[in-house]
């Protein structure tokens, strides 16, 4: 494996300013390097308004906007899961008697959380866990060997989308019910895929593959057929995430020699960055 990918593969893992109130309308939330640390940050789809939204002394990664759209989920690097009010600035750890959390994603309706929990009995080994908004409903939905992450919902809340991987070149994207029944292999090419997002309709996936030869964005159809290759730059391109209206992708991108957000459109074209300085990652649109 190459120092490039890694690094990476490092960092996909495992990863003091004052801290404001959220700015009303469409926003984007990421983790950003701040002193030392990575915080959450919020911003305009266009750039502007960049506002730091936690300030301790831990990496804060993964945000995840919760329906009403006044609170972020995130998780620390210790793996520890976090939800974040932007109005009163209180972080508190929620489901500590799940142990370790790699991720949160809400679904659809705002009833449920889509987790990544790391299994204690086995080594580099998670699952996809279903928990009720209150924390008292809980369902295993995985219970393969390795790793089971990067989970998305379906815009219409009846599917996921995730990643599946017993190690380098053997990680692949799977589709399933939100029960966990009815699960479909998208992707069987011998690279490493990772990150899918739905578009708005749910007719598409985006995500990252390094078939390739380079980490680059890439765009099928939500039953893996017709994968498209979309970007073409020698930099790493990764974590794609559909705009509100699905005609364009905020994605990571090192292009510019460290990673940042950028914006394209939907079919490559486009590409301007939004973020600057400061490492920026781990994009995430509001509902």
């Amino acid at each position: 494996m190459s120092t490039k990918k890694l690094i990476f593969l490092l960092m996909f893992f495992f990863v003091l300013a004052g801290c404001q109130a959220p700015n009303s309308g469409n926003q984007i939330a990421f983790s950003r390097l701040t002193d030392e640390y990575w915080q959450i940050w919020t911003m305009q789809p266009n750039g502007k308004g960049l506002q730091q939204h936690t300030c301790s002394t831990s990496d804060k990664r993964y945000p995840y906007w919760n329906r009403d759209n006044n609170k972020l989920y995130y998780r620390t690097n210790n793996n520890e899961a976090f939800i974040l009010d932007l109005i009163s600035s209180e972080e508190n750890r929620i489901f500590s008697d799940l142990g370790m959390i790699g991720s949160i994603a809400v679904s659809p309706d705002g009833t449920q959380l889509l987790l990544v929990r790391f299994r204690t009995e086995l080594r580099d080994s998670t699952d996809l866990w279903i928990v009720s908004i209150n924390g008292k409903i809980r369902k295993r939905l995985t219970m393969d060997a390795g790793m089971q992450y990067d989970p998305c919902w379906s815009p219409d809340g009846n599917r996921i989308v995730y990643v599946s991987g017993t190690g380098y070149q053997a990680n692949e994207l799977y589709i399933m019910d939100t029960d966990g029944k009815n699960k479909k292999k998208l992707t069987d090419d011998k690279a490493l895929e990772l990150l899918p997002s739905f578009s708005p309709d749910g007719n598409k996936i985006a995500y990252t593959s390094d078939l390739s030869g380079n980490y680059d964005i890439w765009i099928m159809n939500a039953d893996g057929t017709n994968p498209k290759q979309i970007t073409h730059h020698p930099g790493s391109d990764t974590r794609p995430i559909w705009s509100q209206d699905g005609s364009q992708l905020v994605f990571v991108s090192d292009r510019g020699g460290r990673q940042q957000l950028w914006m394209m459109n939907i079919n490559g074209n486009n590409a301007r960055q939004l973020t600057f300085k400061s490492p920026s990652i781990d994009p995430v649109w509001k509902f």
